[in-house]
């Protein structure tokens, strides 16, 4: 199918605005995103946020109760599964699986999108670990969510975003400037606009927004550049989107977020590969285990 012309900004945000498939974010799950930005947020109020959904909170139950973890006795409340499974890992299932239902059906193509994303949500955990950043949490979230603007394109013109990825495997092209090049914005702002829709906290837009170019965000550069330096991270743990493609340079300015010295940069990066493998082929095994054999 021919692409008949570039969609400019505007009329590209206007055709979003009107999509009926447009993705929605559940509730529950802009709650847990809301709460990974306060430092203080308890396991009681993550069992809370998880109790105002009955689809997590069954999952929840069931994955508390699985083989998986063994526990001795039943766990037969929202409260007790988070003790048991950890607040924080079962925030991030909750987030995970409200992602994947927001991507819509898995196909080959947004199958890829979804590895890619999932694995750079658990390298900008390593990374903000490593370097201390203040919420790990927080991290994980802008990664996970960093190209949630690639299923707002695709959802809008599909044969056009399939010209986009030719485009990047055939004229060597950076996705973005393909995207501005057929769509009239690129991914980062669309999905930047989506979260600011959406209600999520200013510094995850302002990631999601940055993730290619660090250096522009003012808010919480820190934030930005964890993502930017975790998407080169997964991109070398087997997890590129899009596949088959050159890998793009990291930013010089975002290396100062890991507080590695110059010569030591990517032997750093390489040194963490093993563990955004293993920990992403973790995440994987919960995700399946917590969605069970029931789709929503």
């Amino acid at each position: 199918m021919a692409i008949s012309r570039t969609l400019d900004r505007t009329s590209l945000l206007r055709l979003t605005e009107g999509m009926v498939a447009l993705p929605t974010l559940p509730l529950v799950a802009t709650r847990l995103l809301r709460a990974v930005a306060q430092p203080d947020t308890s396991p009681d109020e993550i069992a809370r946020i998880l109790s105002l959904d009955p689809s997590l909170t069954a999952r929840t139950l069931r994955l508390a109760n699985s083989e998986f973890y063994g526990f001795p006795r039943r766990v037969g409340s929202v409260d007790l599964a988070v003790v048991v499974l950890g607040a924080n890992p079962i925030r991030d299932l909750a987030l995970s699986a409200s992602v994947f239902r927001t991507l819509g059906e898995a196909d080959g193509l947004m199958e890829d999108v979804w590895q890619h994303s999932l694995a750079a949500g658990v390298a900008a955990r390593i990374l903000a670990d490593r370097s201390r950043y203040r919420l790990s949490s927080e991290a994980y979230a802008a990664g996970l969510l960093h190209d949630i603007g690639t299923v707002v394109l695709r959802q809008t013109d599909p044969d056009r975003f399939q010209a986009v990825i030719a485009m990047v495997r055939d004229q060597g092209q950076t996705i973005d400037e393909a995207e501005r090049g057929l769509f009239g914005s690129c991914h980062a702002e669309v999905g930047a606009w989506l979260a600011e829709r959406w209600g999520l906290p200013a510094d995850l837009v302002e990631a999601i927004a940055c993730h290619h170019r660090p250096d522009k965000a003012s808010r919480n550069p820190e934030l930005a550049a964890l993502v930017h330096v975790a998407t080169s991270l997964a991109e070398r743990a087997g997890f590129a989107w899009p596949r088959g493609v050159a890998r793009r340079p990291i930013v010089p300015s975002a290396w100062d977020v890991v507080h590695a010295d110059e010569r030591k940069r990517e032997a750093l990066l390489e040194s963490l590969v093993e563990d955004v493998v293993r920990e992403t082929e973790r995440e994987r095994e919960l995700f399946a285990e917590f969605r069970g054999s029931q789709e929503d």
